[in-house]
């Protein structure tokens, strides 16, 4: 989101004073804001993402990633530092409860950074992976508030502790700088180019994704991909190892994992959708109540896609939210049980 975008801005009292407000104000020429003592202070009219609502995390700072009922989880770690999203993104799952929500920013990690490497000491021969992108990008608004870096360098004497920045931005320039970045990930979202023009709101090009990514690695960062969601439409073979073939451009040691996810969403969302071109599939319920393409044309998805990145990247690669069922039938087993996948699947416990 451009700076001079925020028709509003709301802080709690506690985040006033905090360096990342400040950051950010300074880089936005000291704009004018309202103090609010919580953010259903904020009247309805300014409910929106055009309002930017600053705050700090006043409950539980670091959490399991939510999963989905009767489909196999990787077990992640999240951290909620930036709530919503204002890319655009067709399909996004968080239009069914976010989008009438100012973006929040939640800006003091320190609570979060204690909490990680309590965990990391405690469990020192397990990996531990943690994300900052399940609730919003990771990177869209951090060259304002830069609060990823206090992350960056708080875990990187952890060698189990894996942070990924997931974004479909091109903002990884302000992190460049960092000298001890550990196992930091840049991790960026990938699809084919036509879903990326017509779906994906203003994020960056896959082109753009690629040569930030490969900016990144240049600077020492390690890399994680995500094709999620991979969309069928014609000649979605194509389109996809178009992809494929510029992502060979990036340094393929540098990778730590990619991720596969078909297209899926709830009917709340579907009901908002109305008549995108990638609906005219055929889509079933699951048991997580999301509807999701047919089993076998999954599978057959994943089977591709496997068989195309396994030929230059090796690297883990795993399904995102899927079933015993297409797991068995797309590698032969589940993944605690596959060798190169086991680390990424057993987590840690983590009582927030």
């Amino acid at each position: 989101m451009a700076p001079n975008s925020f028709t509003k801005i709301y802080l709690t009292p506690e985040a006033e004073t905090l360096p990342a407000t400040q950051r950010a104000f300074r880089l936005l020429g000291y704009p004018a804001y309202r103090i609010v003592d919580a953010p259903t202070d904020i009247p309805q009219q300014d409910q929106n993402q055009s309002t930017l609502f600053i705050t700090s995390n006043r409950g539980q700072t670091v959490h399991k990633c939510p999963g989905s009922r009767g489909h196999l989880c990787c077990n992640y770690l999240t951290i909620d530092l930036y709530l919503g999203c204002s890319l655009g993104c067709t399909y996004c799952i968080m239009k069914s409860y976010l989008n009438f929500s100012p973006l929040t920013v939640y800006a003091d990690p320190a609570p979060s950074l204690k909490r990680i490497q309590a965990l990391a000491q405690k469990n020192p021969h397990r990996i531990l992976r943690v994300g900052t992108g399940e609730t919003g990008d990771s990177l869209l608004l951090d060259p304002l508030f830069d609060l990823s870096r206090p992350l960056i360098e708080g875990l990187a004497d952890f060698p189990n502790v894996y942070l990924e920045l997931k974004t479909k931005t091109t903002h990884v320039d302000h992190l460049l700088d960092i000298p001890k970045k550990g196992n930091a990930i840049m991790a960026f979202s990938l699809n084919a180019k036509e879903i990326q023009e017509q779906e994906e709101g203003t994020s960056a090009s896959i082109e753009e994704r690629v040569s930030a990514a490969v900016k990144a690695s240049e600077a020492g960062y390690n890399l994680a991909f995500h094709f999620d969601p991979i969309v069928r439409f014609p000649n979605w073979k194509e389109s996809y190892s178009d992809t494929i073939e510029l992502l060979k451009k990036v340094p393929a040691h540098r990778i730590r994992w990619i991720s596969l996810g078909t297209l899926r969403f709830t009917s709340a969302l579907r009901d908002r959708l109305e008549d995108r071109p990638y609906l005219f599939e055929e889509f079933v319920p699951c048991r997580d109540g999301k509807y999701r393409y047919l089993q076998p044309i999954r599978i057959q998805m994943y089977k591709w896609f496997l068989k195309e990145l396994s030929m230059w990247a090796d690297t883990p690669i795993y399904l995102c939210m899927e079933s015993v069922d297409v797991w068995k039938a797309v590698y032969g087993d589940t993944p605690m049980k596959l060798d190169a996948l086991r680390d990424i699947f057993i987590g840690i416990p983590c009582k927030t």
